[in-house]
């Protein structure tokens, strides 16, 4: 993290690594992810609800001082998401924060790159003639890259020109360029990988052409190429030219122009297909009448057929369609007079037609029902997946196929596959313990971190255990209980609350813990946990509290010593007066004994006020000695033992 994420802020005095500083909540951008708080900002007014408006996707967090970790659980019951204590759990819980973000960040990224190559494939499958395919394709490419012009080259392997078919959205007849001009064509044929040029005038790739465009003063500063190719050969390119020079291209846009450019791809090759089709479907015309008789034998099923909701197609051993029913032809989308005649297998695509001859050569496919899945087009080249059960009928010397439209299924089927395991990735990777369970309080779902803390394999408890061995006695009966009412965070929901949750060898572990009920159609059928280890931070506390007391400990020390000294500088001159007035009176009243005896006990015992009084000017450590009732006093004869002893070591050394 630098100061230059200025995503990441830090409102408060002073400076804090990793984060840019605001001074105010009116500098606070829109678009922050992190906002830090420092705890005097929040007491001076920045409330939790303010910057949520100002930047409603941003985490918030109270950053408090050693001093102020008692006051972590105000700030949290104040709305803000987290506190941290200190600035090395700041850097610790920032680096975790961003993780998070970043993962959700990539999360939204690639839904938004799916959407756009729905919209793309789409719009492909709306105008799928191949003038409107690559015009959507140009079209495409300009928009995401945000470049000024974009060309479809058609290229044939081996042959010295090429032809410009389509440049923006003007489609061209015939433009023809020689390909040994063009060094970046020859070098994208030989790599079949996208090409990115910087800048035409000083790319190492453009040396041997460099003179002829600066001479013919080209518009043009940077380039990308995209390959057509299709099988394995390439046929093409969409060559997109920018007015200024360019950066590097981020590998998300490299992506999805590799994504056009293969569906641009395909598009071609269904369009040189089908001139390969139509003479076919004169060939197998000519033949139809000669086989017709065939079909007669299965007239006794005709009305079964016609009525039935699946399609079903009659074949000859090669594959022809003899007979094809109302429902087969619709799934189809072809007329029965068209289809009847011509070659189901032309129909299939990929990998099926692999499948499909393996079947009319008599060999068994699909699973124990003898169900396969097939992919076929319709007459505008659209992919549809069938569930097909394909069975010969020998007596007849013929093909019986039955079938019906799974597409829809299929594709929901690919995209709850890539979500959920995206979604478990994400499950996994997080640093919190997560922990599932259903109804019936079983474990149904336990993330590598909640294997860390608590020393359970998934293996051992998923599916085996109940989630109340987590916690103490009746504990997971009072989290039921606060996740159904409505004063713990809403019904279903469960705020942060301090924790302490068991591990396999008996450790009690202090977490914050934030569960949910799942619901479906309004019904509960799991709860989730998410469990944050408090070990490290209460162990944090408990060093800053112990620091403090030493602290309060010097401090008491070092008041007392400075008293003391302080005691002995006022004390000593009148106790000087008292003795020297004390022998004046001695001299002038020596022979009257009745005086003089308490006067030589005022000046016995001045004396011995003035030792003490030198001891306490002395004093650089000090102990007590118990005193009346719970007191204490410093022990003057334990300190004059350490003074000489500490007296005769510094001596000696």
């Amino acid at each position: 993290m630098t100061i230059d994420q200025k995503d990441l802020i830090y409102l408060g005095e002073g400076m804090v690594a990793g984060l840019y500083p605001c001074g105010s909540l009116d500098e606070v951008p829109d678009y922050a992810r992190v906002v830090v708080v420092s705890a005097d900002a929040v007491r001076g007014g920045v409330a939790a609800e303010r910057l949520r408006r100002r930047a409603p996707q941003a985490r918030l967090i109270v950053k408090v001082s050693p001093e102020e970790a008692g006051q972590i659980p105000e700030f949290l019951e104040m709305n803000f998401d987290d506190c941290v204590c200190g600035d090395t759990h700041l850097q610790r819980r920032l680096k975790h924060t961003v993780f998070e973000l970043d993962l959700l960040d990539g999360f939204k990224e690639r839904q938004l790159a799916h959407s756009a190559l729905t919209d793309f494939v789409g719009e492909i499958a709306a105008k799928p003639q191949l003038h409107d395919v690559l015009r959507t394709a140009v079209l495409g490419m300009r928009e995401l890259f945000e470049i000024d012009r974009v060309s479809v080259v058609i290229l044939r392997p081996g042959e010295e020109f090429g032809h410009v078919v389509m440049e923006q959205d003007r489609e061209l007849s015939n433009v023809a360029i020689q390909v040994a001009d063009y060094p970046e064509l020859m070098e994208l044929m030989r790599t079949r990988e996208p090409l990115v040029i910087s800048d035409v005038l000083h790319h190492s790739l453009l040396s041997g052409v460099r003179d002829r465009l600066e001479e013919a003063d080209v518009a043009h500063r940077s380039a990308v190429l995209f390959p057509l190719i299709l099988k394995g050969e390439v046929v093409g390119a969409l060559f997109l030219r920018g007015e200024q020079t360019m950066a590097v291209v981020e590998d998300r846009l490299l992506g999805m122009g590799r994504l056009i450019a293969s569906v641009t791809s395909v598009a071609i090759g269904h369009a040189l297909e089908q001139n390969v089709l139509k003479t076919e479907q004169k060939i197998l015309r000519r033949t139809q009448a000669d086989k017709e008789e065939q079909i007669e034998t299965l007239q006794e099923f005709s009305d079964f057929f016609e009525k039935a909701n699946d399609g079903f197609v009659v074949t000859d051993k090669s594959g022809v369609i003899r007979y094809v029913n109302v429902s087969g032809a619709g799934v189809l989308c072809r007329d029965r007079a068209v289809i009847q005649g011509t070659s189901f297998g032309q129909l299939v695509v990929g990998d099926s037609r692999t499948i499909f001859q393996k079947a009319l050569d008599g060999h068994k496919v699909g699973d124990t029902q003898g169900y396969v899945d097939l992919t076929v087009t319709d007459i505008e080249k659209n992919e549809i997946v069938l569930s097909a059960t394909i069975r010969h009928l020998y007596e007849r010397d013929t093909v019986l196929i039955g079938f019906r439209d799974v597409t829809h299924m299929r594709r929901l089927e690919a995209e709850l596959r890539n979500t959920k395991e995206f979604l478990e990735n994400l499950i996994q990777s997080s640093v919190d313990a997560i922990v599932a369970a259903d109804m019936k309080g079983r474990i149904i779902l336990f993330n590598r971190s909640a294997e860390r803390m608590l020393q359970y394999s998934a293996l051992d408890v998923v599916g085996k255990r109940p989630v109340s061995v987590l916690y103490e006695e009746g504990v997971a009966r009072d989290v039921m209980r606060k996740l159904r009412s409505v004063h713990f965070g809403g019904r279903g929901r469960l705020e942060v609350t301090r924790q302490s949750i068991m591990a396999q060898d008996g450790t009690e572990i202090p977490v914050n813990l934030t569960a949910a009920v799942i619901y479906e159609s309004g019904e509960e059928v799991a709860t989730v946990g998410i469990f944050t280890d408090l070990r490290e931070r209460l162990k944090i506390e408990e060093k800053l509290e112990q620091a403090e007391e030493e602290l309060r400990e010097s401090e008491r020390k070092a008041i007392a010593i400075e008293l003391a000294g302080a005691a002995a500088h006022e004390l000593n001159q009148p106790l000087t007066s008292i003795m020297g007035y004390a022998d004046l009176l001695k001299m002038r009243i020596q022979g009257d004994e009745r005086v003089m005896k308490p006067l030589n006990t005022i000046y016995k015992e001045t004396e011995r006020m003035a030792r003490i009084v030198r001891k306490l000017g002395q004093i650089t450590r000090y102990s007590t000695r118990p005193y009346v009732g719970d007191s204490n006093i410093l022990d003057f004869t334990r300190q004059s033992a350490q003074d000489v002893t500490k007296d005769k070591d510094d001596s000696s050394s």
